[in-house]
């Protein structure tokens, strides 16, 4: 068993729930909130060989049509996950929220965050609407690089879904990877990876679909944006976790654009059961996609060089 650093992996603190059940209900986006403590946390972590976790926000994220609400709702999250994982540095951190698409409030936020102990910030791929890559969010990416954050991506349910299609079926089964796309995309178009080239930004499940359309985003890239956004860039800029099921085929995708020191294990717990966190770790340790090193620098090296150097 490879020794591990998680970086897609979930707390959910009771201000989260509270606020998930006011706007959400127990199954936001048909999806069951699931059950998460320290105790928990540390237990898949023993069973899996996983030394150290930063933990980050799920899906939905803290915004409701509501400013003071959600910045409310943010600061309390951020304390209350700052005093769960106190005396478990060793082990524990947290990335904290942001009441996104607030600028000013955000960015208030990030300074007092840090103070409290997080390691960087947890966004899902847009807030109210707001993709990330919008311009209206420029000054909050303009201090994220000036600190070089770690800014990690979880996607959500799209802005805008069709109605008719797909009833019912939960939304991180596809509607997750086509939001990740979009925004990474959205973000190339808006030279986010070149403006903002110190943030470490961190895209879920392997890059969700960006990787598949590489070739056909780059010929639309060269021939009908203004500008040309540097896709070859942005693809090497950009760190992907491998939460999810890459095995048996998406790991052979983001291999072939993205560098393998850019590439981090995650486990999607507890998301993820710890049943299937097992399993979806084996096939990453198992698979002959990757050698003995690569194993190494994408369990556990890539991400002690990202938090440590």
């Amino acid at each position: 068993m490879y020794k591990k650093m998680d970086f897609h992996v979930h707390y959910l603190t009771k201000s989260y729930r509270d606020f998930l059940m006011e706007h959400y209900g127990p199954e936001p986006e048909h999806f069951k909130t699931p059950e998460w403590d320290v105790e928990k946390q540390l237990k898949v972590m023993e069973e899996n060989g996983i030394e150290y976790a930063l933990l980050g926000i799920s899906s939905p994220y803290f915004c409701c049509m509501d400013t003071a609400k959600t910045i409310e709702a943010v600061r309390k999250n951020n304390d209350e996950i700052a005093e769960m994982l106190s005396g478990h540095e060793e082990k524990l951190g947290f990335l904290a929220a942001l009441p996104l698409p607030d600028g000013d409030h955000s960015l208030k936020e990030t300074e007092r965050a840090l103070l409290k102990g997080a390691k960087g910030f947890s966004v899902n791929t847009h807030s109210d609407g707001i993709y990330l890559g919008n311009p209206a969010l420029d000054p909050v990416m303009e201090e994220m690089n000036r600190q070089k954050s770690i800014v990690h991506i979880h996607p959500t349910q799209p802005a805008r879904i069709p109605e008719g299609v797909c009833d019912g079926f939960p939304i991180p089964a596809m509607e997750f990877f086509f939001d990740t796309t979009r925004t990474f995309v959205n973000m190339c178009l808006n030279h986010i990876f070149e403006r903002y080239p110190d943030i470490r930004f961190i895209f879920s499940h392997a890059g969700a679909l960006a990787p598949i359309l590489s070739d056909r985003l780059d010929v639309f890239f060269k021939r009908y944006a203004d500008d040309r956004p540097d896709l070859d860039f942005a693809l090497k800029q950009a760190y992907f976790d491998l939460a999810g099921y890459v095995e048996p085929r998406q790991l052979e995708l983001v291999l072939e654009v993205a560098s393998a020191d850019h590439l981090l294990y995650g486990s999607d717990f507890p998301h993820t059961g710890t049943m299937t966190v097992a399993k979806n770790a084996k096939a990453l340790e198992d698979t002959k996609k990757l050698s003995k090193g690569q194993k190494e620098m994408i369990f556990f090296e890539n991400g002690k060089k990202m938090l440590w150097g």
